[in-house]
C-alpha cells in the first residue's frame, strides 16, 4: 500500500462480519480467515479488501468474501459501520466500511479458508477486527426480528422457536424471554406458524416458516 501524504486519507476498505446459523452448535458464528500477507500474517482476520474507484460497497464486500473460499453467495449483505481509528493499520491511516453478510448453514461454507467461531468469544486479532467484532454484535442484534433481510438471511426458510431463541441470545448476550419473543414472531406479517419440529423428548417446538420473497425459487 502507497504511503498517504500528510494530513490526507487515502485508503478505504470493506471489512466484513460474515455470520451464519448453526442449529447443532446452537451459535451464531463468525467467519475469519488467517492472513496470507503483511501486516498480520498468519493471524485471523476478518474477510476485507480495498474498495476500488468507482467500486459499490457490496461488490467489495463479496469480492472480500471470496478470501473464505465458499462458493455460493451469501443470502443477504448489507452495511454497519464505519471504523475510523488512526491508527488500526500499521501500513498508514485508513476508514473501514463494516459490512455483514449471512449464509444459510450448510456444508458448502465449511472450507478451509474459513474459522468459523461463535461471535461472543475468539475474537480475530488482526488490525481492530476484534472491536468491529463487538461493536457491531450491538447492531445485528437491533437489526434482528426488525430489518426482515438480515433476518431471514440468518434464519434461513423457516427455523423453531428454539432456534429464535438461541439465536437472540447470541446476538444480545443476554436471557430471552420465550414467551415475549414469541409474541414479536408472532407479530411479523411474513412469518406463519407451520406445526412443530420433531423432538426426541419433551414439548416439540413450534416451528415458524417466511413467506417466499421475491428472488425465491419457484
Amino acid at each position: 500500500m502507497a504511503q498517504p501524504e500528510p494530513g490526507i486519507l487515502s485508503v478505504v476498505s470493506v471489512d466484513v462480519v460474515a455470520l451464519t446459523y448453526d442449529a447443532e452448535a446452537r451459535a451464531v458464528l463468525v467467519a475469519t480467515h488467517h492472513r496470507t500477507t503483511e501486516p498480520h500474517l498468519g493471524e485471523r482476520a476478518l474477510p476485507g479488501v480495498v474498495v476500488r474507484s468507482g467500486e459499490r460497497l457490496t461488490d467489495a464486500a463479496s469480492r472480500a468474501l471470496t478470501k473464505l473460499g465458499i462458493d455460493e453467495p451469501p443470502s443477504a449483505i448489507g452495511q454497519l459501520q464505519t471504523f475510523d481509528e488512526p491508527s488500526r493499520d500499521p501500513r498508514g491511516p485508513s476508514l473501514s466500511v463494516a459490512m455483514w453478510a449471512t449464509f444459510w448453514h450448510s456444508a458448502d461454507i465449511r472450507t478451509e479458508q474459513a474459522v468459523w467461531t461463535p461471535i461472543d468469544r475468539d475474537h480475530p486479532p488482526a488490525f481492530d477486527h476484534a472491536e468491529i467484532v463487538t461493536a457491531t454484535r450491538s447492531i445485528l442484534a437491533e437489526k434482528l426480528w426488525r430489518e426482515l433481510t438480515f433476518t431471514r438471511g440468518l434464519t434461513g426458510p423457516q427455523f423453531t422457536a428454539t432456534d429464535a431463541v438461541t439465536i437472540t441470545r447470541s446476538l444480545t448476550g443476554a436471557e430471552v424471554h420465550r414467551a415475549n419473543l414469541n409474541r414479536d414472531l408472532a407479530r411479523i406479517t411474513t412469518l406463519t406458524e407451520a406445526g412443530v419440529a420433531p423432538a426426541a423428548g419433551g414439548r416439540p417446538p413450534k416451528m415458524w416458516r417466511w413467506s417466499p420473497s421475491p428472488t425465491d425459487s419457484p
